[in-house]
């Protein structure tokens, strides 16, 4: 018999009300489908408001289904501290509904939990990142505009990290950004999806070899996982989003997502050689820089140092702060 969160019986369709609280939203349309659930467009039907809506449905592909009430629990947790959370670059939960027996829809048709979340329209910081580089040979692309996008990620994590909290997936597909321009700063940067999974859901799945490479790539997840997240999920501390936001901001720099954890391992040796920051950079292939841009990667290499020896998310703001300022400074000469 299939679990009552199973994404099998998980249909929202399109033109079906949803209630949530005194709000009521007709389903409009796919936004995507993650390991932990399935996200839907949909509309206030009083203020014509667009949202997102987020429906706990976790894929047995990447999730035990032994861990699904675990992870339901989290999920719940997560909406209702969302609906306190209150920052300019996280993504605002506007409600949390258990719809226990499918209460919220009118015909009963989806029974599983679901978030209703701001909805930002553009992309990902995944899509921007591609489109500055290939894709393929790492370049530096250090400027206003990438700079602006890494302070807004490590403004956030200071709100949630003040407050004792976790992201524990930090990656270029959990930022969204309103469309950009070639240059300039999206007037939108948000940090969404904190807190629901832990490395621990998908042990099982890694564990009898249905968690492949091809799947890896695409959960994301792994490959921004800090070691103590993967090796004790229980014991996490705010220093493990860290080091996943140092992958985050090698990639947003360079114009290259990395293809798997074995680059990560790269880069972990890199900064641990006995050389100077232009030789780990070379070791690494990025070539060509500026003081200025040694002196980012620097700062961004620290990153995947030990938990204890990271530099902390306010430390990472105050030297966003003073990257831009140089930049202000540049520009103004």
């Amino acid at each position: 018999m299939a679990h009552p969160l199973a994404r099998s019986l998980c249909k929202p369709v399109s033109g079906q009300v949803v209630t949530a609280g005194e709000h009521h939203y007709v389903l409009r349309g796919r936004i995507g489908n993650g390991a932990v659930g399935l996200v839907r467009r949909a509309e206030d039907r009083s203020s014509g408001r667009v949202v997102a809506i987020k429906f706990l449905a976790p894929d047995p592909k990447y999730i035990d289904v032994a861990a699904f009430d675990d992870v339901a629990e989290r999920f719940r947790r997560e909406g209702q501290r969302g609906e306190h959370l209150n920052h300019a670059h996280l993504v605002s939960i506007l409600g949390y509904e258990e719809n226990k027996d499918g209460h919220c829809f009118r015909d009963r048709g989806v029974k599983n939990p679901f978030l209703v979340m701001q909805f930002v329209r553009g992309t990902t910081l995944e899509r921007t990142i591609r489109n500055l580089g290939s894709g393929d040979a790492p370049g530096i692309y250090i400027s206003r505009q990438t700079l602006s996008l890494g302070r807004a990620v490590a403004d956030a994590l200071v709100h949630l990290h003040e407050r004792k909290l976790v992201h524990r997936d930090v990656k270029p597909a959990n930022i969204f950004v309103s469309t950009p321009q070639a240059g300039v700063v999206p007037s939108e940067i948000k940090l969404g999806d904190f807190g629901v999974t832990k490395w621990g859901d998908f042990v099982a799945a890694a564990a009898t070899g249905t968690l492949t490479m091809s799947s890896q790539r695409g959960l994301g997840t792994l490959k921004y996982m800090s070691p103590e997240q993967a090796l004790k999920p229980k014991d996490v501390t705010v220093r493990s989003d860290m080091f996943s936001l140092g992958i985050t901001l090698f990639e947003l720099f360079t114009g290259a997502i990395l293809a798997s954890p074995h680059h990560i391992f790269e880069i972990m040796t890199a900064r641990r050689m006995r050389s100077t920051i232009t030789g780990k950079l070379l070791a690494l292939g990025v070539r060509g820089t500026t003081s200025f841009e040694e002196d980012v990667f620097e700062k961004v290499l620290d990153l995947f140092l030990s938990a204890k020896e990271r530099p902390a998310s306010r430390e990472m703001l105050g030297r966003f702060d003073y990257w831009l300022g140089r930049v202000s400074s540049e520009d103004a000469r």
